[in-house]
């Protein structure tokens, strides 16, 4: 069917300030942007939806999505679910964030083999209705890091793991080979340590694997035409991942002078995405769970969200692409489903303006996406990956995160939600005898 959404805002994702128009669908592309407020005239068996007061704008990157984690209270609650049933959590997971207006996901990691490939894949054959997909297998770690969560006394089966443990450059390859024999799109590795595991001397501000270790992956990645991803928060492992080219780095909020010099000397080759939601809902929502911190865990909290604002409005500044995606349902206090949390925060803190989050989670995310010649904006020839808001989020950004002001998700030109409120705005044009 041929539709035209009719005197809508539409922000087109160029970074040029909106405009009064009308995009035409057609199966599913993009088969006009007409600017002008006049009336779009609809030939027979045609739909015209009027999107008065409504702003469109492209479907949103999800730049570090986790679907296969559901809301965790421990990083071992991953492990009891059994596969089959992680499997069903992570297409509905995926699901739920298309109705959000994500039409694009790009994942850091599956908590158990093979569970971002298989819903990517059903997807992909049309089995079920979802977003794109980059999937990502286990992340791939060292001894005595995040995820790696055996003992002496206690070892999990590689199927039910979080992460893969690896030590010396054959073991990192190896691990690589079996995460592209998976069918995976990209493979995740942990350059760095993280908050809370400084039990095993391995903070966020620990370099944990050797630049042997990423060069491996790096190798098998190349050759394979897959692309790298890397947990990363310590200056020292963003430096490491620049010299061996690794294209995203999740976090690194430690960067220094020297590590932000490189990352903008290669600003047209690298995403950065902070993952910041996960701290700053972990220090503002702790007392609405009743984690029952101690004052300390909370004071460092409070410096990790300052240092890591730091970091990204300079980054920013310097015109390295930092992208919204935030560890949602990694932790209970940013549950699955609120990931345009990361939007408000990145006006509130990182000193961006609205249009250019909405233009780093659609333009650049398509990027990230390596689908920017297809979608990410509105432009005629581009996929019909839409969103319709009922208002304008250039005045409050605030409005993905409710539902119920997204009116409308197209993912190829096709309803993924269509507001009740569209179909009384909807003329269909018929013949007349």
């Amino acid at each position: 069917m041929r539709r035209h959404f009719r005197n809508a805002s539409i922000i087109d994702a160029s970074g040029a300030a909106p405009f009064q128009g009308t995009v035409t669908v057609e199966g599913t592309k993009i088969a006009a942007v007409t600017r002008s407020p006049v009336e779009a005239a609809g030939a027979p068996g045609e739909e015209v939806i009027d999107c008065t007061g409504y702003t469109l704008l492209p479907g949103l990157t999800e730049a570090h999505c986790h679907i296969s984690f559901n809301n965790l209270t421990s990083i071992y609650s991953a492990v009891e679910i059994q596969p089959e049933d992680h499997s069903l959590i992570a297409l509905a997971n995926a699901q739920l964030l298309l109705q959000r207006g994500f039409t694009s996901l790009f994942s850091a990691a599956s908590a158990k083999p093979r569970v971002d490939v298989a819903v990517r894949d059903a997807i992909n054959r049309g089995l079920f209705e979802g977003p794109r997909m980059r999937a990502a297998g286990q992340e791939i770690t060292p001894t005595g890091n995040l995820g790696d969560l055996d003992t002496t006394y206690l070892t999990f089966p590689r199927t039910l793991r979080f992460s893969i443990a690896c030590d010396g450059a054959d073991e990192f390859m190896r691990a690589a080979r079996l995460a592209a024999r998976d069918g995976v799109d990209t493979i995740k590795v942990n350059v760095s340590g993280d908050r809370d595991w400084g039990h095993m001397h391995a903070d966020d501000t620990v370099t944990v694997i050797t630049e042997r270790e990423l060069a491996a992956v790096m190798e098998v990645a190349n050759a394979r035409r897959l692309t790298v991803a890397t947990h990363c928060s310590s200056s020292a492992g963003v430096k490491m991942c620049v010299r061996q080219g690794v294209p995203v780095i999740f976090h690194a909020p430690h960067a220094d002078s020297e590590a932000r010099d490189m990352l903008e000397s290669v600003k047209d080759k690298v995403f950065v995405v902070p993952g910041a939601g996960f701290p700053i809902s972990m220090l503002r929502r702790h007392d609405e769970f009743r984690l029952n911190w101690s004052a300390e865990k909370l004071a460092s909290l409070e410096r990790e969200i300052a240092i890591f604002t730091d970091c990204m409005r300079d980054l920013h500044k310097r015109g390295v692409r930092v992208l919204p995606g935030g560890d949602y349902g990694a932790f209970i206090t940013a549950p699955m489903g609120e990931n345009a949390k990361d939007f408000e925060y990145f006006v509130e803190l990182f000193g961006f303006t609205p249009m250019e989050v909405i233009v780093a989670a659609t333009r650049h995310g398509a990027d990230l996406m390596q689908m920017g010649q297809e979608v990410g904006q509105i432009k005629a020839g581009y996929c019909a990956d839409l969103v319709l808001l009922d208002g304008d989020p250039l005045a409050d950004i605030r409005i993905f995160q409710d539902p119920n002001r997204i009116l409308a998700v197209l993912k190829d030109g096709k309803f993924a939600k269509r507001d009740a409120a569209l179909s009384r705005a909807a003329s269909p044009i018929r013949k007349t005898a």
